[in-house]
């Protein structure tokens, strides 16, 4: 594939990017609570693994999970990393049954290895999700008969922009370097109706901040991959616009507006991660352990607190002969585990989720692959009147990859 078309994908995306962040991006109630639900999202052979990857290399496009795998990367190759995703989800409580969907991106990234040297990559992904809403909340004005109705809606999130870096410090051991920059808005619209009017309070709350993280990776005995990730903690700055407005007998009238107003910062957390990978003939096993430490970031929230956090990941591929010539014995089969203590926990009950996923890499060219795999996750409880969920998400990926930074040799 020639440069050129790599710039008129590249356009696309980034503008179905744009217009996914215009829309709500998760039907989660849960991401009510701090930043929203984490995205954690890779690229498609990392969600068809039960989101493993710490300890894998870069074989089958880039590794968003350790920066460290860039340095895997063949010599001199390009790789335009890009794909979606839909969840469709069944929220289930006391009276409530409901059918939601959204769409959003997954990632968009550019990685190169420059001459076998190092590599680096250069993405955009969510970093959080927001889209919930709470309507048709009855109650009574104070002194009379009469009712009022609240509804509450919230959508946005945060972004993630990425520059990795990875490079070999031995023949079996590489390490890897990230700067994130994390950015976005979560908007929050609350209307109280009356008998005759209409109140309005809008608030968009605006956050921006810089993190720093690393990675290992070291082969033993070709068979044997070992993978480690650390996340500093960082404190993410805040600020708020606030408007209230009326409509009165059909009459509007602005309240309050403000711009810019400092909010109490978001602390995110130390973050330790470990992965192991193997190979049996043509059979691959991983597995991955992340730890969150919230509980040491000592903020709180209005509907729960922040607890350490736990995430058990194992995946599985098989292929009957990567390099072979013949189509379908390259195909990459997958499937994964994945269990979440989650970070929130309300009225004493965890919020966490298990997920089983299936996924396969079908090859597109020599070097190009289109990733697709489905998960089935439950997340929260329907105990202490909270809401269960049930999700089911289709990811797809493109990875395209080509030979750059090489002359041309003419006769």
């Amino acid at each position: 594939m020639n440069k050129s078309k790599y710039t008129i994908i590249f356009a696309m995306v980034i503008g179905l990017f744009g217009y996914s962040q215009s829309n709500n991006l998760t039907s989660s109630p849960y991401s009510l609570f701090g930043l929203g639900v984490e995205s954690n999202s890779g690229t498609g052979r990392n969600s068809g693994l039960g989101k493993t990857g710490i300890s894998l290399d870069a074989n089958y496009g880039l590794n968003l999970y350790n920066p460290a795998s860039l340095a895997t990367v063949n010599a001199d190759e390009f790789i335009l990393d890009f794909g979606g995703t839909g969840e469709f989800v069944n929220l289930t409580g006391s009276d409530l049954n409901e059918q939601k969907s959204t769409y959003n991106f997954t990632n968009m990234s550019f990685g190169f290895n420059s001459g076998g040297k190092y590599g680096m990559a250069l993405t955009l992904k969510p970093a959080s999700n927001v889209g919930y809403a709470l309507t048709g909340i009855q109650s009574n004005i104070e002194g009379s008969t009469e009712q009022f109705t609240t509804n509450i809606e919230g959508s946005g999130g945060l972004n993630e922009l990425r520059l990795d870096y990875g490079r070999p410090l031995t023949k079996n051991l590489n390490v890897g370097l990230k700067a994130s920059y994390l950015f976005g808005k979560i908007e929050e619209t609350e209307s109280i109706i009356t008998t005759n009017s209409y109140l309005i309070v809008e608030e968009i709350n605006y956050y921006r901040g810089a993190q720093l993280g690393l990675g290992l990776q070291y082969k033993f005995k070709e068979k044997h991959n070992f993978g480690f990730t650390l996340d500093f903690p960082t404190v993410l700055s805040g600020t708020k616009d606030t408007e209230v407005s009326k409509y009165s007998n059909s009459a509007y009238s602005l309240l309050e507006e403000t711009e810019d107003e400092d909010i109490d910062n978001f602390s995110m957390p130390f973050k330790l991660g470990f992965g192991y990978s193997t190979k049996i003939k043509n059979l691959m096993l991983s597995a991955d352990y992340n730890k969150s430490f919230w509980s040491a970031t000592n903020q709180s929230d209005a509907i729960g607190e922040y607890v350490d956090q736990d995430v058990y990941s194992f995946g599985a591929s098989y292929s009957v002969d990567p390099k072979s010539y013949k189509y379908w014995k390259r195909v990459d089969f997958r499937m994964g585990l994945n269990y979440n203590s989650g970070y929130l926990k309300v009225d004493d009950t965890r919020i966490d989720t298990y997920a089983a996923s299936v996924g396969i890499g079908l090859p597109i060219g020599k070097k190009s692959l289109l990733n697709v795999s489905y998960s089935l996750g439950k997340k929260g409880t329907t105990d202490s009147i909270l809401i269960q969920e049930y999700v089911n998400t289709l990811n797809i990926n493109i990875s395209l990859s080509d030979l750059w930074f090489q002359q041309r040799k003419y006769n």
